[in-house]
């Protein structure tokens, strides 16, 4: 089914294509979990994957060992690191802020609220605080305890538990937003 599918968007049929990149989605979403770009919302995602999957789709070939499905993850986390690349340049560095996401947590989540809030939206700022709020209580002792140690030194001198500690943490943060 999916041969006929890669043949059928090779040769230009649209409706093949989209079907076929639909099935790839999981993989995009699961990326955007794992990286995060500070302008990319959920339809930049998408669409950062759509032209990496096309441009991938024109190049692959069965022949060559790989699947359509490793080439394209390879492909798009190699591009999803140059746009984190790009971000991070040092020509850049003045777009990045002022105020960083580990310091306003050091300051403690009720300043957390206040830095992360760029809408004049009252409702969007009510939801924002709310997130905040339950990502703290959604946290272990040992969570906090990672977030703030990492805070005062690099995250590399951290012990390998606190370290998975702290990854989580972030993770649970965000994936707070993304459920909000």
């Amino acid at each position: 089914m999916q041969e006929k599918l890669i043949l059928a968007a090779k040769q230009g049929d649209e409706q093949a294509l989209e079907e076929l990149y639909r099935q790839y989605w999981p993989l995009v979403y699961g990326l955007r979990k794992k990286y995060f770009l500070r302008d990319l919302d959920e339809q930049d995602w998408l669409q950062e994957g759509f032209i990496t999957f096309y441009d991938c789709l024109c190049v692959f070939e069965r022949h060559h060992g790989a699947s359509l499905g490793s080439f394209f993850k390879r492909a798009f986390e190699n591009r999803i690191r140059s746009l984190i690349r790009r971000e991070f340049a040092y020509k850049r560095q003045s777009n990045i802020g002022a105020v960083s996401f580990e310091q306003t947590v050091a300051d403690g989540f009720e300043d957390l609220c206040e830095y992360t809030s760029y809408s004049q939206d009252p409702l969007q700022q009510i939801l924002v605080q709310e997130v905040f709020e339950e990502s703290k209580n959604n946290l272990s002792t040992l969570e906090l305890e990672a977030l703030s140690l990492c805070l005062e030194k690099p995250t590399e001198e951290l012990s390998k538990s606190l370290f998975s500690a702290y990854n989580r943490s972030r993770r649970k943060i965000i994936d707070s937003f993304y459920t909000k």
